[in-house]
């Protein structure tokens, strides 16, 4: 039996085991790495006013750690 294709989702791919959204006490967006992380900078967070701002950080970031210096 053929199972059905799944949809494409960017976000998740974006976040899923690499960031743990949230708002923080003063109403910010934040993003901050899960318990356990083991790449760079365990206590990084990244912050911002919206949530797509936020997810426009996290885009930019992904791109451009994923190119070779």
């Amino acid at each position: 039996m053929a199972s059905a294709a799944q949809p494409h989702d960017p976000i998740g791919e974006l976040i899923t085991d690499k960031w743990i959204l949230s708002i923080d006490d003063d109403q910010q967006y934040v993003a901050f790495r899960p318990f356990g992380w083991t790449g760079t900078d365990p206590h990084e967070r990244v912050t911002a006013d919206t949530r797509e701002a936020l997810l426009a950080k996290l885009r930019y970031r992904a791109r451009h750690e994923a190119e070779p210096p």
